[in-house]
């Protein structure tokens, strides 16, 4: 009996190890998420002074239902046929004229990016959760050019 409970202990204690180190080898540090999301956040704010998404804002804004227009980010993968919510947890991403929010709201603008060689392509429109679509034509680009995000040269 005691030899039953001692091989059950061995086997808890490999079991929480073996889960400790795959789980310790797949998480990113902390500060390395806030890093991340704050890079986001700087990409989105550049991306929002450019006139199609800063006119959805005005729009949104004008009609007077909130301050700030809520707005919900998602990234295009047409290969996989899929769209990933750009940040993840909860963000703090705002300005004077705009709020991200993670979740699904009645009517938003919603911006999809699309990755392209050194930045994004970027299209803005107002949208509500049962309308998302893979579809859209780019209404331009936004790269890093060193430590900002800038509106991109490309032909759209």
């Amino acid at each position: 009996m005691v030899e039953l409970a001692r091989i059950r202990w061995v086997l808890a204690v490999a079991g929480l190890g073996f889960l400790g180190t795959v789980g310790c080898a797949h998480s990113v540090p902390l500060e390395q998420r806030v890093q991340a999301e704050a890079e986001k956040c700087t990409l989105l704010q550049a991306l929002m002074r450019q006139p199609a998404p800063a006119k959805a804002i005005q729009k949104f804004v004008a009609e007077g239902k909130e301050e700030r227009a809520p707005v919900v980010v998602y990234v295009r993968h047409p290969e996989e046929a899929t769209l990933e919510r750009f940040f993840t947890g909860d963000t703090q991403c705002a300005n004077e004229s705009f709020k991200v929010v993670q979740e699904n709201v009645v009517d938003a603008v919603v911006v999809y990016l699309q990755e392209v060689q050194g930045g994004y392509a970027y299209d803005a429109q107002r949208s509500s959760p049962d309308r998302l679509t893979m579809d859209g034509r780019p209404q331009g680009t936004v790269r890093k050019d060193g430590t900002v995000w800038v509106a991109g040269a490309d032909a759209i």
